[in-house]
């Protein structure tokens, strides 16, 4: 019967029963944690005087011979105390797990169509051995083939329309440069017109000035003898009406005797001065007459330049609009050319587009063709390694698209997978030594290196040999991580799927200080301990610091114990350390 079984009849536990569920179970199985295991001491010392009580009453039931024998092994226990060396030897920490025969190389072959088409033949069977690049299958790219048809007769079309359009766009650039050279040379041509109107306004202008100056010479020099002619008049006006004031007093002379020498003198006098006035008058008039002559000259030089000073005026207006004539012709052969340019450029980039639209068209006609042609050469699928067919999974007619369609394995290179428990893979690294047992190869243990370990939970359904999956699959709530170990040896009785038994080097350390791991006590503090045999038979307790472990063995890794040191082997002496040690760092506590 077992413990729990027998609690549960004498009902110790009461409600405390439920810290003995499936999940501590699990527990206790999967982790190794030193606290864990220092708790269950500490618990198990708890009820260690229960249980015995119960070991005691099942007894009484039994029959007191089963109590008598219980009391007289244990008397002779106490009277034969069985001691063990201390000793140095290699001691290693190990994992072990159940995994599975793959090859090292196996691959999946499919065809990487974009499509999907129906399979016209197929050329292996499982079994075949094949070589890299041997056929494996053939896919019905009929459909491909006419799309690939199509495409070349759309092609050749676009060229010709492609033509058609560079023709008509080469003739639209070559008509603007033509018609913006005629438009150029028009404007330059009204340019030079403009040029030689401005130089003939400005002939004018320069031969109206000459007028000006001559005129207004003619004007000041007529103006002159006009002067001239007026101090003459004005001269013999004053001489005149002197004369006349002579005649005058002349005449009044009075003479006694007019027959003297004195009157005759007085009348002679008189005679003279008149005609002497006579004469002043004569010159007087012909200074007048000359006068309004030279008035006449004069008042006609004065229009001559007004008329000069006029044409001037007219010839400067003209030359001023001869020079904006010039420059509104300027300007309107300037935008002429602008506007010729611009209409060059525009058809040029009109005809570049053109041109650029016709050449991205038909790169992507050759690109769908390049594509197609490209889809066509997959039709046959040929392998990608030497290997054995070990998958066969596409038949004659079927429209097959995943990714295994025949499965290629190496089954001369063999490695073994297993998927390790989320509790343990910590202790699993890629580079670790793995020993490897299988039912086909007997006793001999094969040698291999961890060359992969999953960094998220793998799939259990799905086994890959390139560590690519990733997907985490649940069993009983805990997730599992794939590890790949590539064999050092081989054997040729190995198989593809063969169950692996393998066992994992988490730890190892050489030459060694050991002892025997039940021999290791803990204290209710927690310190482990071994009970030292002296050279006189005294025994006293030793704390040690402990190291890895093995099946039977536990490295001391302080200098408390040395080679050949004599230890007291723990067993059932009364103590709750000695039945706990006796049963096991959990108490001896297993359910089903």
């Amino acid at each position: 019967m077992k413990l729990k079984e027998v609690l549960e009849k004498i009902n110790i536990f009461g409600k405390e029963e439920e810290y003995f569920d499936d999940e501590i179970d699990e527990k206790l199985a999967n982790e190794e944690a030193e606290s864990n295991e220092r708790f269950l001491k500490k618990f198990n010392k708890r009820v260690i005087a229960a249980m015995i009580a119960a070991a005691l009453l099942i007894s009484a039931i039994a029959g007191v011979s089963g109590v008598r024998y219980m009391m007289a092994q244990a008397k002779e226990t106490e009277e034969e105390v069985a001691t063990v060396s201390v000793v140095k030897q290699d001691v290693q920490k190990t994992l072990s797990a159940t995994g599975t025969i793959i090859s090292a190389e196996e691959s999946g072959q499919f065809a990487t169509v974009a499509g999907s088409y129906p399979i016209e033949e197929v050329y292996v069977k499982v079994g075949d051995v094949v070589k890299k690049g041997d056929p494996l299958y053939k896919l019905d790219m009929k459909t491909m083939q006419e799309t690939l048809s199509y495409q070349q007769q759309a092609l050749d079309l676009q060229n010709q329309q492609n033509a058609i359009a560079k023709q008509n766009a080469d003739k639209a650039l070559e008509d603007a440069k033509q018609s913006g050279a005629v438009q150029v040379n028009d404007a330059n041509r009204s340019i030079d017109q403009a040029v030689q109107d401005k130089a003939a306004a400005d002939r004018n202008q320069s031969s109206a000035n000459t007028q000006l100056e001559n005129s207004r010479r003619a004007e000041s020099e007529a103006k002159s003898a006009y002067d001239n002619a007026g101090s003459e008049v004005s001269s013999l006006q004053s001489k005149v009406d002197s004369l006349q004031k002579e005649v005058d007093a002349a005449a009044g002379a009075q003479v006694q005797d007019s027959e003297s020498e004195e009157a005759k003198a007085v009348v002679q006098n008189l005679n003279n001065k008149k005609a002497e006035l006579e004469k002043a008058k004569s010159d007087l008039s012909n200074a007048i007459a000359n006068r309004e002559s030279k008035k006449t000259a004069y008042e006609s030089a004065v229009s001559s330049r007004q008329s000069a000073e006029q044409s001037l005026q007219t010839a400067k207006d003209g030359a001023a609009t001869a020079a904006r004539a010039v420059d509104s012709a300027t300007a309107s052969a300037n935008n002429t050319q602008n506007t010729a340019n611009n209409n060059i450029i525009n058809q040029y980039q009109s005809a570049k587009t053109s041109e650029l639209s016709a050449k991205s068209s038909t790169l992507s006609a050759k690109q769908e063709i390049s594509k197609s042609k490209e889809e066509l050469s997959k039709a046959v699928v040929y392998a990608s390694q030497d290997g054995t067919v070990t998958n066969v999974n596409i038949v004659k007619g079927q429209t097959y698209s995943g990714t295994d369609a025949v499965v290629i394995d190496n089954v001369t290179s063999l490695k073994a997978t297993a998927d390790i428990d989320e509790a343990q893979i910590p202790q699993v690294s890629v580079g670790q030594k793995v020993q490897i047992k299988t039912d086909a190869t007997g006793d001999e243990i094969l040698e291999g290196t961890v060359s992969f370990v999953s960094p998220t939970a793998t799939k259990n359904s799905s086994k890959t040999t390139d560590g690519a999956s990733t997907t985490a699959s649940v069993s009983k709530s805990r997730a599992t991580y794939r590890v790949d170990v590539t064999l050092d040896n081989t054997n040729e009785n190995l198989r593809l799927g063969m169950t692996a038994k393998m066992t994992f080097i988490t730890a190892e350390a050489k030459n060694a200080t050991v002892v025997p791991s039940s021999d290791i006590q803990t204290d209710f503090d927690g310190n482990k301990y071994v009970v030292v045999q002296n050279a006189d038979g005294t025994t006293e307790n030793v704390n040690v610091t402990t190291g890895i472990s093995d099946e039977f063995y536990t490295e001391i890794k302080d200098d408390s114990l040395k080679e050949g040191d004599v230890i007291v082997e723990a067993g059932l002496d009364g103590s709750a350390d000695a039945v706990l040690d006796d049963m096991g760092s959990d108490g001896g506590i297993y359910f089903e």
